[in-house]
């Protein structure tokens, strides 16, 4: 059986090179690890993105970002020197808030998560609550009861799950009661991103608390990041998107590339994520999990398109 291997683009000629940027007309590109690190651009990809639109391609940011607002990753970034609309920003909590909207939510949320989720729904003008440090303090039965003499379940429409750092037994206790005591409460995550990865440790993600919440739940979330291609369908329904003309840019196997391939576009993987080369290689070999987890294109950083255009 013939493996699928990723296209180098460091090893093309000018003209493959010509070949490929002729190949799509739009760009999605994920942030974190692509884009910037902890807030700083990775050198020279600010010039390649320059360079992609100054050669017609339309560029949109698309990240799993939970723990900050579409406007807020729209300020990053501007100031690592990006310029970008903000309408271009295709980011979680936007998403959640603008589906809640669309079905004219009055109840309100509980969140597992940061504060971000609660602002980005505020903006929206929808009620939430959870930010923040809860634990249980005394008696089980006590917590149960003091919660239900100050929030109804039946008061509760949606709860939320994003990354939290804070997060404990008291919350998916309550979560889990809003969830199982109203069979129309909304349950949804910000993204399924389980671990990030960084070569000293590792941070659980949103996808590990999740899980716990869903088997106590005996229900799946809503998802409203990568990979889920639902979070593209109106850009490809409005023919702003072309599937088969679009090139998603990612640094993580198992979301950007398999977000890209869930929505039909062209793939390529940077190397410049903390954990990028070491799950390439991981998938390479094991390319019967999922041959999606491949992409169709490779190379070191963004950066170095300006050196091979």
């Amino acid at each position: 059986m013939n493996q699928k291997k990723p296209t180098n683009l460091s090893e093309l000629t000018k003209a493959e090179i010509a070949k490929w940027l002729n190949s799509f007309d739009t760009v999605l590109t994920d942030c974190d690890g692509v884009l910037w690190h902890e807030g700083v651009a990775i050198d020279g990809v600010p010039e390649a993105i320059t360079l992609l639109k100054s050669l017609g391609k339309e560029v949109y940011f698309v990240t799993n970002n939970g723990i900050k607002t579409g406007r807020e990753i729209w300020k990053r970034a501007t100031s690592c020197g990006y310029e970008i609309d903000e309408s271009r920003i295709i980011a979680p909590i936007q998403a959640i808030a603008e589906y809640l909207q669309a079905r004219n939510f009055t109840k309100k949320v509980y969140i597992i998560g940061a504060e971000a989720i609660r602002n980005g729904l505020a903006a929206a003008g929808i009620e939430s609550f959870g930010p923040g440090p809860e634990v249980l303090q005394g008696k089980l039965n006590d917590f149960i009861a003091q919660q239900v003499a100050t929030q109804a379940a039946d008061d509760v429409g949606a709860v939320v799950v994003g990354f939290d750092e804070h997060f404990t037994f008291a919350k998916m206790l309550k979560a889990s009661n809003y969830i199982c005591s109203n069979p129309d409460c909304l349950f949804m995550t910000t993204n399924l991103d389980t671990v990030h990865r960084y070569p000293e440790y590792r941070i659980p993600g949103t996808g590990a608390l999740l899980a716990a919440l869903e088997t106590c739940v005996e229900r799946k979330a809503l998802q409203f990041g990568k990979p889920n291609p639902e979070i593209c369908q109106e850009l490809i329904k409005s023919g702003k998107v072309v599937p088969a003309r679009t090139l998603m840019i990612g640094d993580v196997c198992k979301v950007d590339v398999l977000f890209g391939y869930n929505c039909g576009f062209q793939t390529l993987l940077v190397g410049t994520g903390h954990n990028s080369i070491y799950e390439l290689n991981e998938v390479l070999q094991n390319p019967i999990e999922n041959p999606a987890f491949i992409p169709d294109y490779f190379v070191p950083s963004l950066g170095d398109i300006t050196k091979l255009i």
